[in-house]
């Protein structure tokens, strides 16, 4: 009986850390009193014109609202990010209440339009800008590392 049960507790264990390992955290890659930004590194690949395309969650400490004036507290976004100048192209945006409910959920483009999407400038000095800035000198230097 006592083997049985270390089996299964050995079997718990081992299936917990594959899955631990297999949904890496998001580090934070820009904080201040205001928002907190994420990047999922996992995800995010390089392509082939030297751009990123990208997953972010950004973590607001007040309430926010949408168009619709519908209050969000998160928004997670995709977006192909182009590190020199910093540009990006937003593919799709979903927004989040405090509790985690979606507030609005985006739809992405259709993949062959994207290469027809203009590059949106960040403005400098805002969070955006530091955020997307922190961004690429991380990718940057995870991409040396693979070199």
């Amino acid at each position: 009986m006592k083997i049985l049960v270390f089996a299964a507790a050995a079997i718990a264990v081992a299936g917990s850390s594959t899955i631990a390992r297999a949904q890496a955290p998001w580090p934070t890659v820009f904080k201040d009193g205001t928002v907190a930004v994420a990047l999922d590194t996992a995800d995010a690949r390089r392509n082939d014109d030297g751009s990123y395309t990208t997953k972010t969650r950004w973590d607001y400490a007040k309430l926010h609202a949408l168009e619709s004036r519908r209050p969000y507290m998160s928004m997670t976004q995709t977006a192909v990010l182009r590190c020199t100048p910093v540009r990006i192209k937003r593919l799709t945006e979903s927004f989040y209440s405090a509790n985690g409910a979606v507030v609005r959920e985006g739809s992405a483009p259709n993949p062959r339009d994207i290469q027809y999407m203009t590059w949106d400038r960040i403005r400098t000095g805002t969070d955006g800008s530091k955020a997307f800035n922190a961004m690429c000198a991380l990718l940057a230097r995870r991409d040396r590392g693979r070199h």
